[in-house]
């Protein structure tokens, strides 16, 4: 029995097969030019199997893959074995096109990524996540970051991709975009208008506008956003409607541009559940602009706000305290923010009336005069699971109240109060209460489990 040409089908686990088939009997197949066997066979054996000529069978099979590009047959092939030969010796560098017209197996776009990014770590996927998606992906960016601004035709080289890829990009990440050429007076980026606006069931982006290498086109400011920039962005997000997440990093945003964003946002991305803004130099004035320009109706399916890093004090905590209350969040992070003491403040006197889960308020500039209403909200809130308060000058007086009215709290699974002043058994002392917490839920949700299960034998 000779299996060298990949007859089994591409979904077995190579394990599985050799459970069922002797390695002395069978040649295992190639993949990526090594073999799987990993048992020494007998001289003897590799000589015969060297000397077997190809079946009739085989030798069509050869011609149909070298030929594939004028007569592309696959649906034509009955056998699942023959579809199996052709996947394992197609050529990966043939026209995308082409590939994708008649190829939606997933054995085979898994093969072409593999060889394609070979270095690149091979992206996690659901069950839901076919393998062509994954590539396209991974195209269209790629084709974004090494585009140069000169280059960008909207009817010619963007249109071609947008024909090939648009159907399968359901998450696009793009961290970086080239320079303006440096014989130009603006900074402006290739625009994404056009690109966004066609890409109907974009759910995910991640963007930055930064730049990784300039070389000769290096000039003041090409890392900045332009105000032709941010026009193309928002022109294209307000045309994204089936957005889910959106993150936008590394980029600064001046607070006009901040006013742009929450406009295109809040009219075309109705269900957005998750918004970043990493590492943008929002500020006060940034928040005040984006929030004056939302409704109390606006991001009512908002449940993720990340403002890492952002140069926001206490000021632009207190703004965002007003408006968060009219906003279903689960989380909110603040980390590295100088929101100070009086910044906290008033997101825990919001938090009160918030279904919020998680909270991260590291590395806030935060001292002990919280206190007190850190107390208020860990006895009082209901829903809260994990706190980081990390990196913030608390001290041991901090530690010693929390540690007389912690066991009020049933719900709190996670507290992260490292490098705030609080000694190592303090900190010990809160993680065993909160594995305590834990278990007590594992065994209230196996209890109602089986009470669930009764019930419906009961029902029967």
């Amino acid at each position: 029995m000779d299996f060298t040409y990949c007859e089994f089908p591409s979904t077995v686990s190579i394990d599985t097969f050799k459970a069922y088939f002797n390695l002395t009997d069978v040649k295992l197949p190639k993949v990526g030019g090594k073999s799987l066997d990993t048992i020494q066979i007998p001289s003897e054996v590799l000589e015969g199997q060297a000397n077997q000529a190809k079946s009739l069978r085989h030798l069509v099979l050869d011609a149909i893959v070298e030929n594939w590009s004028e007569l592309p047959l696959y649906r034509q092939l009955r056998r699942r074995e023959d579809r199996n030969y052709l996947l394992s010796h197609l050529d990966t560098q043939l026209p995308l096109q082409l590939l994708s017209t008649h190829i939606r197996e997933d054995f085979f776009w898994q093969r072409c990524y593999g060889q394609r990014w070979r270095s690149a770590p091979l992206q996690a996927r659901g069950r839901e996540r076919p393998w062509i998606n994954i590539y396209m992906e991974r195209h269209v960016q790629e084709f974004i970051e090494s585009l140069p601004t000169g280059d960008y035709e909207q009817e010619g080289n963007v249109q071609i991709v947008l024909d090939i890829c648009a159907a399968y990009i359901n998450q696009l990440e793009i961290s970086f975009l080239q320079p303006a050429p440096s014989t130009t007076d603006a900074n402006d980026h290739i625009p994404l208008d056009y690109l966004l606006s066609n890409l109907p069931d974009l759910r995910q982006l991640r963007l930055s506008y930064s730049t990784k290498t300039v070389g000769c086109n290096y000039q003041m400011g090409c890392n900045q956003l332009t105000v032709r920039d941010i026009l193309h962005l928002t022109k294209g997000l307000s045309q994204c409607h089936e957005l889910r997440k959106f993150c936008l990093h590394n980029t600064k945003l001046m607070p006009y541009q901040l006013r742009f964003l929450a406009h295109s946002l809040d009219k075309g991305c109705h269900h957005l559940t998750e918004m970043s803004l990493l590492h943008c130099a929002v500020g006060d004035a940034g928040i005040r602009c984006f929030l004056e320009t939302c409704g109390r109706e606006s991001f009512g399916t908002l449940t993720v706000l990340d403002l890492t890093n952002n140069k926001i004090t206490e000021e632009g905590a207190y703004i965002l305290s007003r408006t968060l209350r009219h906003v279903p969040l689960n989380q909110l992070v603040l980390r590295l923010n100088p929101i100070q003491s009086d910044g906290a403040a008033a997101i825990f006197n919001t938090l009160q009336v918030m279904p919020i889960k998680e909270l991260d308020l590291g590395t806030c500039g935060i001292s002990e005069t919280i206190t007190k209403l850190f107390m208020m909200l860990i006895c009082q809130h209901t829903t809260l699971l994990d706190i980081d308060l990390s990196n913030n000058s608390l001290g041991e007086d901090f530690g010693k109240h929390l540690l007389k009215i912690i066991s009020c709290n049933k719900v709190l699974e996670k507290l992260d109060l490292r490098n705030t002043g609080l000694s190592l058994d303090m900190r010990r002392k809160f993680q065993e209460f909160l594995i305590k917490n834990v278990d007590r839920k594992k065994h209230e949700a196996l209890k109602q489990k089986q009470r669930d299960k009764f019930k419906a034998m009961m029902q029967l």
